[in-house]
């Protein structure tokens, strides 16, 4: 049984932490102790062998928390390691220290066979990341009110691509190691997570001529491809005749065919209402042809979800109305889950109200938390998570899986742009892929049933799931 013991500050953010390091990450047994001290140690009852950990960001006076005045000094010191060797998950020779102190000579790290002293404050940086700690207190925001990665830490620093967090406990484990070899770990295996947020189930079923002749326009005119222009008029009119397969949208049974042929489950996010008409698609979950798409689904093994609608973020009653309204369509189709997740339109989210909502709702899981902007460990971890808010101090029963990469931000122009450079955008994503199975993971993927327009692009998708 480890011993905790850290000063009488904080109490229940510290509480927290310790329970997702300690108990939800490394599968670990713990108690706390109270006591008169300046900084974090980790024992045994019956032993005199300590590691000693930096305990800064919970030393912030209470009149600077969730203030400027408390976020990490920049630019962040970096610790240089000469021996990786002891840890072995991490590749960098350079660590950030999000907070910490330097122990001699430059160092973060010193090990005895009694005691090891650890100089980044742990506990203090992995709740700063998973919280969203920054975003409390950073104003930034783009066009849709979304906290964007260029004004993040881990973006400022170049570690948005690292798992921060999961880096600071392979240094925490091989500290306890160290001390105690008889330890053992939770056991981490590596899992893709595949979610299809559906905006547009369909181009043609629920639209008219007015949308038809946006499409046509905007490739005849815009993009000069005539050709495109007379297939979406042939495949508009072969949809209006019942042949719903000739909807370029239409990649239902593709995409679960993909998934079962590399062993996994996708997950399909609906909206169930318009909280803002232009931006919440064109179709109502009461409809027959999506009351036969929902048990499709279900009936291939595949999973139902949750994506509120546009203004929802901020708004607990539209998202309880738009959750009441999946789990009312999905009895009346027989369609009975163990659990229910999903993520918010766009990716708006703000870590205080959005959290708090789909907690208070009923709903098992998020995974809204990733950069819109950016691919990458936003949390900076890659697995999943309690949640915690910040404003009432409570931990929450909503459990967070972090979204590493969304098809959108790899290929988008406003976004990293690597729709011109497939091969760059699949190496970016294998790479960011690769990294959650080095720690045993969740690679979490959003890839938009709308988003497979052509070849090149379907072929990039089966790449990133093989790879």
């Amino acid at each position: 049984m480890i011993i905790v013991r850290f000063p009488p500050r904080y109490i229940v953010e510290k509480r927290y932490i310790v329970e997702v390091i300690l108990r939800e990450f490394l599968g670990l047994q713990f108690e706390v102790l109270i006591e008169s001290r300046t900084n974090w140690a980790l024992g045994e009852s019956n032993s005199d062998k300590a590691i000693i950990i930096q305990d800064c960001l919970f030393q912030t006076p209470s009149t600077d928390w969730l203030k400027s005045n408390s976020l990490p000094k920049q630019p962040l010191k970096h610790w240089f390691v000469d021996k990786t060797d002891i840890f072995r998950k991490i590749k960098n020779q350079s660590i950030p220290v999000i907070f910490g102190k330097s122990l001699e000579r430059g160092y973060f790290y010193q090990a005895t066979e009694d005691l090891v002293r650890i100089g980044i404050d742990i506990f203090g940086s992995a709740f700063f990341m998973l919280t969203r700690y920054e975003e409390s207190i950073k104003r930034t925001r783009d066009q849709f009110d979304r906290f964007p990665a260029s004004a993040s830490l881990a973006h400022q620093e170049n570690f948005l691509s690292r798992p921060i967090v999961n880096e600071y406990v392979e240094i925490l484990w091989t500290g306890l190691k160290t001390l105690w070899p008889q330890l053992k770990r939770k056991s981490q295996t590596f899992k893709v997570q595949v979610s299809h947020d559906v905006d547009i189930p369909y181009r043609y079923a629920f639209s008219g001529l007015h949308q038809l002749g946006r499409d046509v326009a905007v490739s005849c005119l815009k993009r000069r491809n005539i050709q495109q222009g007379l297939s979406q008029i042939s495949s508009w009119h072969k949809v209006k005749s019942g042949l719903l397969h000739a909807d370029p949208c239409n990649t239902f049974d593709w995409l679960m065919d993909q998934s079962e042929s590399a062993g996994l489950k996708s997950s399909f996010y609906f909206i169930t209402d318009h909280s803002d008409n232009s931006r919440d698609g064109d179709y109502h979950l009461y409809h027959p042809l999506m009351r036969r798409l929902l048990s499709h689904i279900h009936s291939r093994g595949h999973e139902i979800g949750l994506h509120p609608s546009f203004n929802t973020y901020l708004d607990v009653f539209q998202t309880r109305k738009e959750f009441e309204i999946l789990k009312r369509v999905c009895v009346e189709e027989s369609i009975d889950q163990s659990e229910w997740g999903g993520r918010q339109h766009y990716l708006r989210w703000r870590s205080t109200e959005t959290w708090q909502n789909w907690n208070d709702v009923g709903l098992s899981y998020d995974s809204t938390v990733g950069f819109a902007d950016f691919s990458g460990f936003r949390c900076g971890t890659c697995y999943e998570f309690s949640t915690y808010n910040l404003r009432t101090r409570k931990a929450l029963k909503l459990i967070e899986r972090p979204l590493i990469v969304m098809e959108c931000s790899i290929l988008d122009d406003r976004y990293m742009g690597l729709n011109h450079d497939l091969p760059q955008a699949f190496s970016h994503i294998s790479m960011l892929k690769n990294i959650c199975r080095k720690f045993g993971g969740n690679f979490t993927l959003l890839w938009h049933n709308s988003r497979l327009e052509n070849l090149e692009i379907k072929e990039l998708y089966q790449q990133v799931l093989s790879a």
